[in-house]
This record gives C-alpha cells, structure tokens and sequence, in this order.
C-alpha cells in the first residue's frame, strides 16, 4: 500500500473492499492543495498511519472539486460519521481574513 511518491496509499476500490468486509475507519481528513482540490487522507482501524486515497487502478490521488462531494462520499460511500479533519496547503494570501481572527463588528 505505498504509492508512486512514496506516500503510504489505497486505492478507493480497496478502501471499499475493507469496509464491506468489516474494516474501519479511524480517522478521515481532507487536504486542500495549492490547485484548490481536496485529497483524502484515511487511518484504518487495522493498521497504523494515514493512507491517502488513490484512483481506482492509478497511483495517483483521488481528488475533489467540491467540498460538499467529498463529505458525501466520505458519509454515503465509506459510512464515516466521525469529524473529518480540513485542511489547506495553500499558502495565505496577504490582507484577506483567515480563520479564528475576529473581524471589526466582532468583540
């Protein structure tokens, strides 16, 4: 289960396959790349680290456009209702407001 880069990886098809044969998922987590599309990061029940979610037959991410599409695959297809983890790899523009800073009508 390694990738291409070196990244501990599984393929979506297999993440499948180890639900529906009674596997887990510990922990999920969404990463958003500098290209503004999300990758998914898994920890399964069985084994240790963090895996992230590969194409079906490609060593190659599966990513997500939309946020709201990778929660639905995240709670429909893997059945996860634990928190899910986002975060960005984007670096932060100057000027604009970023998370957990209070705005001038706040506080």
């Amino acid at each position: 289960m390694q990738s291409s880069t070196g990244d501990a990886a599984i393929r979506i098809r297999n993440l499948s396959v180890y639900l529906r044969n009674g596997g887990a998922l510990k922990e999920v987590r969404l990463l958003e790349g500098e290209d503004r599309r999300y990758t998914m990061w898994v920890r399964l029940a069985n084994r240790s680290g963090e895996f992230r979610v590969n194409l079906f037959r490609s060593d190659q991410p599966k990513t997500y456009k939309d946020l709201d599409l990778a929660m639905a695959t995240i709670r429909d297809d893997f059945g996860f209702f634990g928190a899910v983890a986002v975060a960005t790899d984007r670096p932060v523009v100057a000027g604009r407001a970023q998370a957990g800073t209070l705005g001038d009508d706040e506080g």
